[in-house]
């Protein structure tokens, strides 16, 4: 690698974002209609069962969003989370 040229960057286009919504809609979709089959598996009343993958990713989000906003913090607060 020449040292005088900088790397160069892509860019992300509107079809790069398309693919991410369409993408994370169907992992969205599947998630739910799998979790919500576990739901009824585990004989959650099926007029509760569309809360149950909104709890269980729900959980798995903010989780996450907690390690994003404590990633300045001690390891010992990350590793609480």
């Amino acid at each position: 690698m020449n040292p005088d040229t900088a790397p160069t960057t892509a860019l992300v286009t509107g079809w790069d974002r398309l693919a991410v919504i369409i993408l994370g809609g169907a992992g969205c979709a599947l998630s739910a209609s799998a979790l919500m089959q576990m739901a009824i598996a585990i004989h959650i009343r099926p007029a509760l069962c569309w809360l149950f993958p909104l709890v269980v990713d729900g959980f798995i989000a903010y989780g996450i969003r907690a390690l994003l906003v404590l990633r300045t913090a001690p390891l010992r607060a990350r590793l609480y989370v």
